[in-house]
């Protein structure tokens, strides 16, 4: 039985009692319904394709120094490249018109038009660290691709495969969508406060180390009412390093996890951070990957469900509250593998007004391990 599933009752009113950050926006100014699209800048716009191709997305236009791509969802593009410096640049979110018309009132600003590859309209918002948001409506819809018929499964008392094989083909494993994005971010009850009263957003979840006011961690859902959503759309964090921490995009199986994995180490060209495994918060079979600029993406299947009836979670952070099974967190998902260069980020922001403190960090490393 791991960690987290351990807690008692007490325990949780504990970290609640002690946290000041809210659960939800009693009055917010919109609802999003979920993420459209991420956007990367790339230095080489063939290599980084070449990269996603293998993730398990397809390319459906270049457009001068653009890359559009799309998983199995039909309901828009799952990714942008744009050429440039290498940057995870920002991130689309999806909304209706009329909730994207509260947020263009409130920040003053009149919707724009799309390109005619995304299409639809859409305002540019920043998060409290400065981090690009675009809020769009009317995305164009995609061709349908059909989702492959899953094979029968003999299960140990239900036995529906006779007289047949299962051969898989090792290729890239279409992606169905976007699902989430993780950042560390400097103030945590800010950051959190923001996306709940700007967009709509619940707390899933929060993680907390012993006697802490603030989370350090944070599993932030859409606000969809009685229709279930991801578990988690956004979260934040509390590390060293700020910004992108991962992107993850959706399989259809814990099989489909595995193949990837295989066809992603058959490329010998990409780095392997983290998994296969189970997480405990979100429930999802992962495994992560680093493409050749250093940002890290997920593959993830099976992953919890919650409508807005789903009260907030309220848990213990330290190295195995991550996952239920798999292997230990590597050094690389915790950006350990880089020690020199953790230390001058740290000096760094503790001369900076943030909530990274000296305590902080001995709590981080103790929890860590």
């Amino acid at each position: 039985m791991n960690a987290i599933s351990e807690i008692t009752d007490i325990q949780q009113a504990a970290f609640k009692a002690n946290c000041n950050v809210q659960e939800r926006s009693p009055n917010p100014i919109s609802k999003v319904t979920g993420l459209a699209y991420a956007v990367v800048q790339r230095p080489d716009l063939d290599s980084a394709t070449k990269f996603f191709e293998d993730f398990g997305l397809l390319v459906t236009q270049k457009s001068g120094d653009k890359v559009y791509m799309r998983g199995r969802s039909n309901s828009h593009h799952a990714l942008v490249i744009e050429r440039g410096s290498a940057a995870f640049a920002r991130l689309g979110f999806y909304a209706e018109e009329a909730e994207l018309n509260k947020l263009a009132k409130h920040f003053k600003q009149t919707p724009k038009t799309q390109d005619s590859v995304l299409g639809g309209k859409f305002i540019t918002i920043t998060t409290p660290d400065g981090f690009p948001l675009e809020i769009n409506c009317g995305l164009n819809s995609l061709p349908t691709i059909n989702r492959k018929e899953s094979d029968p499964w003999n299960y140990s008392d239900s036995k529906e495969r006779i007289n047949d094989c299962i051969r898989k083909d090792i290729a890239p494993v279409l992606v169905h969508k976007l699902g989430h994005s993780v950042y560390s971010i400097t103030n945590v009850k800010e950051s959190i406060e923001w996306f709940q009263n700007t967009l709509g957003m619940i707390t899933s979840d929060f993680q907390f180390m012993n006697d802490e006011e603030i989370p350090s961690s944070a599993f932030l859902r859409c606000d969809c009412g009685d229709t279930p959503t991801d578990h988690h759309t956004i979260a934040l964090a509390l590390s060293p390093e700020l910004g992108h921490v991962h992107t993850a995009f959706e399989v259809d199986s814990m099989e489909e996890v595995a193949m990837a994995k295989d066809w992603l180490e058959k490329r010998k060209q990409y780095k392997h951070s983290w998994g296969m495994g189970r997480h405990i918060l979100g429930s999802q079979i992962f495994d992560y990957w680093r493409d050749q600029e250093g940002d890290l993406f997920e593959h993830y299947a099976d992953g919890d469900l919650f409508d807005a009836k789903v009260p907030t979670g309220y848990h213990p952070f330290h190295k195995q509250s991550l996952h239920q099974w798999g292997p230990d967190i590597s050094n690389d998902f915790a950006g350990l593998n880089h020690p020199w260069k953790l230390i001058k980020i740290v000096i760094k922001r503790l001369f900076s007004k943030d909530d990274l403190t000296m305590k902080r960090i001995k709590k981080l490393g103790k929890a860590m391990g």
